[in-house]
């Protein structure tokens, strides 16, 4: 369903969504690959850095180690850049626009980008970190990244010179970078709430480059007519919305492999879990639902494979026991979820500027995404198994930044290029250094950030010629 085109009266021809300045960058470059769209140099960047590889190694919900049946960063991500796309190629076959598939895919490969080892445990830690210096989100963690800390470009003679930072990340263009910018919100400087939760938005340290990005994307509109608008491009709700499809989907499968749930145990879920789910559906998506709702939904989720209101109780558990435990069958569960979900998805035009026009599912549908998100989060990952795995990931990385951050030039623990960038600002700017070490410590994988605080805390030797 699209809205707003009879309103202004726009014919459909007339929708474009892409300006030069989208593709302008923070320095200019020689054109070398003329064959290239600069969306497509973008996504090619974004392939081969070592922040994308490094996505194999990220824990989704379940540790890596665990099997390699399992879902990580890297594989999430792949499966939501599909899942983007074929909104894209619907919404461009149904409305006549021209969304650039190359941008959304970057967008989608590159949305966890930022996220620290141990999923939102890690993001958790660094956040109670930094709360005095700008905080950590996932997010904002991937902008930084994407425009900031990837080694590939620096303006002038190094990275930081006389405590300015010239680093550009992957010089990405502004439309690019605008892609991943999914909340318009600055974090304060210092995070006065006690809340655990990471503030989601950009850090303050980004402003000027948020201010930056919005001018050349939004260069040439209205802003008078813009003000009451979030900064959102198209693609961005796009990914955003095939993050949520995918997370909410594919989440179910691993559930299932792992024996953590079948669907027979999420219908018959106790009302206490139920009402869990109904509390946070209320506070995170402003949600009226019943108990009743919520569990009919999740009869729904299983239409077409098991009939819980006609099948007698043998039949409902032999049927619920074998999707669980059969590949086929979870194959054509999670394929139905996904279909249904991009059938689903409305368009509303922003008449005054086309590329923050919406993209979201219809209320049914989101209602049944965000039931399965919630479900998923609190009969799983906050399960007694992996609340094990939750705490010494927190344990982990906290410990790692109390060693790194009292790093000294004549006896530092960093990596000699992470150990420049840190003692290229002064000591008396803590904010920048705390930063740093942050960085460093997102950037790491699961294993990489175990072995490393082994080879500081673990009895066990460790070799002294295996580098940082």
């Amino acid at each position: 369903m699209i809205k707003g085109i009879k309103e202004c009266g726009w014919q459909r021809m007339s929708i474009k969504l892409y300006q030069q300045s989208d593709t302008q960058r923070r320095l200019d470059e020689p054109e070398t690959k003329t064959h290239f769209s600069q969306f497509r140099r973008d996504y090619a960047r974004l392939i081969h850095s070592a922040s994308f590889r490094r996505l194999q190694g990220k824990t989704q919900i379940y540790p890596g180690f665990e099997s390699d049946f399992f879902r990580n960063r890297l594989t999430h991500s792949l499966e939501v850049s599909q899942v983007a796309k074929s909104i894209s190629i619907m919404l461009n076959e149904q409305y006549k626009l021209d969304i650039d598939y190359d941008l959304v895919e970057t967008a989608a490969l590159c949305h966890d980008i930022g996220h620290p080892p141990f999923g939102h445990n890690g993001e958790r830690a660094l956040h109670e970190k930094m709360r005095e210096s700008g905080g950590f989100e996932g997010n904002a963690q991937t902008l930084r990244l994407l425009a900031i800390t990837e080694k590939k470009l620096f303006k002038g003679n190094k990275p930081i010179e006389n405590g300015i930072d010239n680093r550009l990340g992957l010089n990405l263009t502004y439309r690019t970078m605008a892609s991943v910018l999914k909340y318009d919100k600055k974090i304060p400087e210092y995070i006065v709430s006690e809340s655990p939760y990471p503030i989601k938005g950009y850090y303050t340290c980004e402003t000027d480059l948020v201010t930056e990005i919005k001018a050349n994307v939004l260069k040439g509109f209205d802003l008078s007519r813009l003000q009451n608008t979030p900064f959102k491009t198209i693609e961005c709700y796009i990914m955003d919305l095939a993050d949520d499809i995918a997370y909410s989907t594919y989440d179910i499968e691993d559930a299932f492999k792992g024996g953590f749930l079948d669907p027979l145990s999420m219908v018959c879920a106790d009302e206490s879990l139920l009402k869990k789910v109904q509390v946070e559906l209320n506070r995170s998506e402003n949600v009226d639902i019943s108990l009743d709702e919520i569990r009919e939904i999740l009869k729904q989720i299983f239409r077409g494979f098991i009939d819980f209101d006609r099948e007698d109780y043998n039949n409902i558990y032999q049927k619920s026991k074998e999707l669980a435990e059969t590949g086929y069958l979870r194959t054509q569960l999670t394929s139905s979820l996904v279909h249904s979900c991009i059938s689903n998805v409305e368009f509303e035009l922003n008449e005054y500027c086309p590329l923050l026009s919406k993209v979201y599912l219809g209320v049914a549908v989101r209602k049944q995404v965000e039931v399965l998100k919630i479900f998923i989060y609190i009969a799983v990952i906050s399960s007694p198994r992996m609340n094990i795995i939750r705490y010494r990931g927190r344990e982990i990385l906290s410990r790692l930044f109390d060693l790194l951050i009292d790093s000294q030039p004549d006896s530092s623990l960093l990596p000699s290029d992470i150990g420049a960038i840190f003692f290229a600002f002064d000591e008396d700017d803590p904010i920048n250094r705390k930063r740093v070490i942050c960085d460093f410590i997102s950037s790491m994988t699961d294993r990489y950030a175990v072995e490393l605080y082994n080879r500081f805390e673990s009895d066990m030797p460790y070799s002294l010629f295996k580098p940082l």
